[in-house]
């Protein structure tokens, strides 16, 4: 009993002396999401926690871009930020969304992302492409009957195609899973197809089932198989890539493997998993990942890979997951490990996860997946920049995934949003804002007598720098009644106007009549359920009944944010 006592101690204590330095961001004092919210639009985004930060992560100028979801996200959808952790641009028409990047398209530059609806380990949606003043230029789809755009990968070749990741449940024969049955065996199939971005017509597609074995897997498969609704997930594929030579590198989190795929559809090689075919120059580390996500082909035969390293809830402090960059010989057929890149406070993220390596300032970008966190490193693995959007309490210690983003980029963008910006006046104060806006640099403030003022009559008021995503004006001794705000790019000059808003504040009901109403409410509660207590007594025990006679449904997770407290 003491040897296990003390073996738990031991266990614990690393994790409790980490979060005795924690801060109340971190255990969670400001909620487990703590969100932002903004005077002068309706829009929300994360309260960031930047835990270390360095000027080289902003001298390239590019923003970052996550896709915040979760229980505990109170509005999941596309975030763009600058390095300071300000909102620039986020969009709530979608929905939950992931894989949010900047993406080049016959030369121009596209917001592209994966919106749709996931449950089980299915996901089915389009992939959108955003152009600078934030409309839809272009949606694209999966080709085929039965199938339909999956989460994790939507990729822009060269050659203006798309590859994206499917996932369809596929009739096999049982003896493919082990079961010895006449009847039929189900497997959630992973396919990948390239897609024509411009015409929809399909250029290539490949079906996992058709060249992999599904013994091969490394998850179990428990009672997954018996039927379609429970279609054994043995592959997982979560991230396509294309070579100039036509070859597609895809990663299969559950074969913990890379595969190489030849323009005709044939595996070239494998690396990493049961059928490895590199001999590992780095004592086993570069090719020991496991669950893996997002590997990436880079020239001279270089990969970048996000290594997971577990998908349990529960697991060894000792363990963690890190970026890697992976070199090959495909001569001799060796792996050589160049560099890991681990998070400060050594995470493991159970699923999701990317890295990155920035074209421009030669640093590498990870987002921690499960775990609402990213980092930027230089490329030799130093941390230049750190930073939280979720409480570090609930995916530090147990990787609950409450607030996550599949992936997160760092990219250049140039938004020239088409709508007006932002303006409302409330307690003397004048708020502004301009969803997307990246050219705004200030803000002047114009006063007139009336709503119907000519550009001449206004007069200025005040001028500040845009500093974070809305700036205040403090009213002082203005003219006016009557407020409108112009933004200013860098220069100078006017990139738009609000709307004319009245400086006089809005009707409030005044603390005592809100004690009236409130009373009033209480006392009227009170008499219907007094009158009407044996009808709701009644009818509370039917609901009752109801429940425990029958299962509890509960909301199904992609199979990527699904706990695995199994063991």
């Amino acid at each position: 009993m003491r040897t296990s006592m003390a073996a738990l101690l031991l266990l614990l204590w690393p994790l409790a002396a980490n979060a005795l330095s924690w801060s109340a961001y971190d255990l969670g004092l400001y909620g487990i999401s703590p969100t932002q919210h903004y005077v002068s639009t309706a829009f929300t985004s994360p309260q960031m926690n930047i835990l270390q930060w360095d000027a080289r992560c902003e001298r390239d100028g590019a923003y970052v871009l996550i896709s915040p979801r979760g229980y505990q996200v109170e509005n999941p959808g596309p975030i763009m930020l600058d390095n300071r952790g300000n909102l620039v641009w986020t969009e709530t028409r979608f929905g939950q969304v992931t894989n949010l990047q900047v993406q080049q398209y016959r030369g121009e530059s596209y917001l592209t992302f994966w919106a749709g609806a996931s449950y089980g380990p299915h996901s089915n949606g389009s992939y959108y492409m955003l152009d600078s003043a934030y409309d839809i230029a272009k949606k694209v789809d999966a080709v085929g009957p039965d199938v339909a755009g999956d989460l994790h990968e939507f990729k822009i070749t060269e050659n203006n195609t798309a590859l994206m990741t499917i996932y369809q449940d596929h009739e096999v024969e049982c003896s493919r899973l082990g079961i010895d049955s006449s009847s039929s065996c189900w497997i959630n199939d992973g396919l990948f197809q390239e897609v024509d971005i411009e015409t929809g017509d399909l250029i290539f597609q490949w079906r996992a089932s058709d060249h992999v074995k599904i013994s091969d897997s490394y998850k179990g498969r428990g009672s997954e198989g018996t039927s379609k609704e429970n279609s054994y997930d043995y592959f997982h594929i979560n991230s396509v890539h294309k070579d100039p030579q036509g070859n597609y590198y895809i990663s299969s989190r559950y074969m913990f493997t890379v595969y190489c795929i030849s323009p005709a559809g044939d595996i070239l090689w494998y690396l990493g998993g049961k059928n490895n075919n590199f001999t590992d120059l780095s004592g086993g580390y570069a090719t020991n990942f496991a669950y893996q996500h997002h590997a990436n082909w880079h020239a001279n035969n270089t990969f970048t890979i996000f290594d997971n390293n577990g998908n349990n809830v529960f697991h060894n402090p000792s363990e963690f997951s890190r970026g890697m960059t992976v070199s090959l010989d495909l001569t001799a057929m060796t792996a050589t490990l160049l560099r890991t890149y681990v998070h400060p406070d050594r995470i493991l993220a159970i699923s999701q996860g990317s890295i990155q390596q920035l074209p421009d300032s030669g640093n590498v970008f990870v987002g921690w997946g499960n775990s609402p966190a990213y980092t930027e490193f230089t490329g030799e693995g130093e941390v230049l920049c750190n930073v939280h959007y979720g409480a570090g309490l609930f995916f530090e210690l147990i990787d609950l995934g409450w607030v996550k983003s599949y992936r997160s980029f760092k990219g250049q963008w140039v938004g020239k949003p088409k709508t007006r910006p932002d303006i409302k006046v409330v307690g003397g104060q004048v708020y502004v804002s301009w969803n997307g806006a990246t050219e705004l640099a200030g803000w002047r403030l114009q006063s007139a007598a009336s709503a119907d003022a000519t550009d001449g009559d206004f007069k200025d008021v005040d001028q500040l720098p845009r500093e974070t995503f809305e700036t205040a004006f403090v009213l002082g001794d203005v003219e006016g009644l009557f407020f409108r705000a112009a933004a200013l790019d860098k220069s100078g000059a006017v990139l738009g106007y609000t709307n004319v808003t009245h400086s006089t504040p809005e009707p409030t009901v005044t603390p005592f009549l809100s004690i009236i109403v409130l009373a009033l409410f209480l006392l009227g509660a009170f008499l219907v359920v007094r009158r009407y207590r044996s009808a709701i007594s009644r009818q509370l025990w039917k609901i009752s009944s109801t429940r425990k006679s029958s299962p509890q449904q509960y909301e199904l997770l992609n199979s990527d944010d699904e706990p695995n407290i199994r063991g």
